[in-house]
């Protein structure tokens, strides 16, 4: 079983609801529902005294509330709980967890963590210090959360991660591919994750920590080991390709995108639309406003990036994780389309130092980068790297 563990410690919606783009209307807000429905949690969260020594409870205001806020460690009694809870408040939209230290019942984490799935919530972790009562998940909590079609993770929220102990052995004294090691990652898998998502996630999670202790996952470690859905960014922005009649485009720093969601640039409705024909195969950068725009052509600026150069497709970018000097290998580099963005999606790439050894080669020293995830840009070449 896991062993249980105290870890120690308004989402951005866009004026603009599409634009289109040739011929065919794209949405260029949120998408896949990622936002969280917690109107009015600081003042609830004032009434409330939370505590992380108690079993899991669900504290919900009222019976038309959509949001409500977990305390307590997982055990025996938590599939009852869940069950009650998702009986007696339908209109519960959002989950936010604030001080859940682990579990004592795999077993029935498992049971509640499946049920809370099948009901579809979205999970909200606040960061550590956003409100008076710390806010933090660990160890079999951090199982659960992962079971959230929609998880919202603030930025400097506390995520702990540990080796899960039989109360002999450490999970760490059984070799990789151990049956021992199988029940933790196929609970990954259906939950949503790949088999090598959830392989890399559940090893990384027993060596970062023994048992006894907790290792607090970093930003870039959150987004490496896809525990959100959605990527908050406070400048929102991304790219469209087209290319002979198609279009495609990354949103990578959009604000609250979710990951993995095919429908991001579905086809919308074109009374709130912008037109924009592009004058020739290329890059484009769509940039949203968040305030003080009054119609839609104030609200998105597009930019031409240059036309997309056929060998940045092919391009090798290692080593990642990086500390000092990411390289870059291709055919016929052209450094003058090369941008790195943060996370947030704010061009940091004036912290780079480029060197260009030769036409297939450049070599970048990142070392003043903070620790973090970021994009590189070249042409139609679009690749996150880690700075650890």
């Amino acid at each position: 079983m896991k062993i249980l563990a105290k870890s120690i410690a308004a989402t951005f919606v866009a004026c603009i609801s599409s634009f289109t783009f040739g011929q065919t209307t794209y949405s260029t807000s949120e998408s896949c529902n990622c936002t969280v429905d917690t109107s009015g949690l600081a003042s609830y969260l004032g009434t409330l005294t939370l505590s992380e020594d108690t079993p899991l409870s669900f504290e919900v205001e009222s019976s038309s509330s959509t949001f409500a806020v977990l305390h307590g460690y997982i055990d025996g009694s938590t599939p009852t709980v869940v069950n009650t809870f998702i009986s007696s408040y339908p209109e519960v939209t959002t989950l936010v967890f604030m001080q859940m230290p682990g579990s004592d019942d795999d077993e029935s984490n498992l049971i509640a963590s499946m049920a809370l799935k099948e009901a579809g919530f979205k999970y909200y972790l606040p960061s550590v210090n956003q409100y008076p009562d710390d806010a933090f998940i660990a160890s079999g909590a951090v199982d659960m959360f992962l079971s959230g079609n929609v998880r919202v993770i603030e930025e400097d929220a506390e995520v702990g991660v540990h080796s899960w102990s039989d109360g002999v052995n450490d999970a760490t004294d059984y070799p990789e591919g151990h049956p021992y090691h199988q029940p933790y990652i196929d609970y990954y898998v259906s939950v949503g994750f790949s088999t090598e998502d959830a392989e890399a996630f559940y090893y990384f999670t027993i060596n970062a920590a023994p048992a006894a202790g907790i290792h607090n996952m970093t930003e870039a470690e959150i987004e490496q080991y896809k525990l959100r859905t959605c990527i908050y960014s406070d400048a929102p922005s991304y790219s469209v390709y087209f290319n002979d009649g198609s279009l495609s485009a990354t949103l990578a720093g959009a604000s609250y995108q979710w990951v993995d969601c095919d429908d991001a640039m579905a086809p919308i409705d074109e009374e709130t639309s912008q037109t924009f024909t592009p004058p020739s195969n290329g890059s484009y950068a769509v940039e949203v406003s968040e305030e003080g725009c009054e119609g839609v052509s104030d609200c998105v600026t597009i930019t031409d990036l240059g036309t997309v150069q056929p060998t940045s497709i092919n391009l090798k970018l290692f080593p990642n994780p990086v500390a000092q000097t990411l390289i870059i290998q291709g055919s016929e580099i052209e450094t003058d389309l090369l941008k790195i963005f943060d996370g947030s999606g704010k061009e940091t790439s004036s912290l780079v130092n480029v060197s260009q050894t030769n036409q297939n080669e450049i070599q970048m020293d990142i070392s003043k980068l903070p620790k973090g995830i970021y994009t590189l840009s070249l042409g139609q070449f679009k690749k996150q790297f880690i700075v650890e």
